[in-house]
């Protein structure tokens, strides 16, 4: 009987286990950190968690949401956006001039890494976001959907 057990593990370990090319790509995105870091505040850019969620939403492949994400990254445009909120309060980010395999391995991080919850950055939106709504009768002008759907996981995931 402890043989299925054995199994299940092993089996679930593998799945928790970074591909070779995400782990290239743990090591090369430091320096997209020094944005996308969940704890920065001000924030600078939408945390990875956010970034690999949406993405998610859109190219369910594996290799679409590597493509999707390395063609962000060497030149984002207002049009291919797939974050218009971000981009409307932080600007849009500048191009990363990198080269294709590090921005692929970047990519396929984002895509298997189980990112936390940003608890943090949730935490000063929802501060910013009352103190606002305080003074003007909304949040920061984008509407009260984005505002609750961040207090219901903040609610759920942070506390």
């Amino acid at each position: 009987m402890k043989t299925p057990a054995l199994i299940i593990l092993i089996l679930t370990f593998n799945a928790l286990a970074l591909t070779p090319e995400a782990e290239k790509g743990k090591t090369a995105i430091a320096a997209c950190m020094s944005c996308h870091n969940a704890e920065l505040i001000p924030q600078l850019a939408p945390p990875f968690y956010g970034v690999q969620n949406k993405y998610k939403k859109v190219y369910e492949n594996k290799q679409d949401f590597i493509k999707s994400i390395n063609a962000w990254a060497k030149k984002p445009t207002q049009e291919k956006a797939l974050m218009q909120r971000p981009i409307k309060i932080l600007g849009l980010m500048p191009p990363m001039p990198l080269p294709d395999d590090m921005l692929n391995n970047i990519g396929a991080y984002i895509y298997e890494e189980n990112f936390g919850p940003p608890c943090k950055h949730w935490a000063n939106d929802l501060k910013n976001d009352t103190t606002a709504n305080m003074k003007t009768g909304k949040g920061k002008g984008m509407g009260s959907n984005h505002d609750a759907m961040i207090r219901m996981k903040y609610q759920q995931l942070c506390q």
